[in-house]
């Protein structure tokens, strides 16, 4: 079986989590031995859409006129949309129905979070839909002694000293609001927010 990995658009991605997701994707799939491709191959049987572009909305189509599955995956919603930009909240209901549209186009939906999954439960989108975590890179965030020390000595913490990392971008969905909240409820803690792009 081969698997077609849409990327278009890709550049505008990249550096977020949906560009995260298709790095994960195509690199879980290679791992498990599944075939896969970026081009429209006629022997690909599934193809993954990860962005909501007119481009992404077009290759759904096109896939299923060939008779191919369509996955789509529901990073955005309308309710993400909302307040990120000057004037997004009076652009967010039609952002929401074309994410309905969008996401209707794909045979099933798979989404990072059971709460991104009733959000898209609670639009009226009749086809199934997955809460699946984009997971974390263990290759990449893993234990190391060295640089334990390394940054217990930066921040002068002592080996009995308690610290919490978050590493994420710093927006309310993303949870800042709750985690400086956390830090605030436990002063004998010290609480780290890193923003990084892999």
């Amino acid at each position: 079986m081969k698997i077609r990995l849409y990327t278009g658009a890709s550049d505008i991605v990249k550096k977020s989590g949906v560009g995260q997701s298709l790095h994960h994707q195509e690199d879980i799939l290679k791992r498990k031995g599944v075939d896969t491709t970026y081009t429209d191959e006629e022997d690909a049987v599934i193809v993954h859409i990860n962005t909501v572009f007119p481009d992404s909305l077009l290759v759904a189509l096109n896939s299923k006129r060939k008779r191919k599955r369509v996955l789509y995956y529901g990073h955005s919603t309308m309710e993400d949309f909302q307040s990120s930009f000057r004037f997004s909240n009076m652009l967010a209901p039609l952002f929401k129905r074309w994410l309905i549209f969008c996401y209707s186009a794909g045979d099933a939906i798979i989404t990072p979070t059971p709460y991104a999954k009733r959000i898209l439960r609670s639009y009226g989108i009749h086809k199934p839909i997955y809460a699946l975590s984009n997971g974390v890179d263990t290759e990449f965030f893993q234990w190391d002694q060295q640089y334990r020390n390394l940054f217990r000595r930066q921040y002068k913490l002592k080996e009995q000293d308690k610290a919490v990392m978050s590493v994420g971008h710093y927006i309310i969905r993303k949870g800042i609001l709750e985690f400086i909240e956390m830090a605030k409820a436990m002063p004998e803690i010290q609480f780290f927010g890193l923003d990084i792009q892999i």
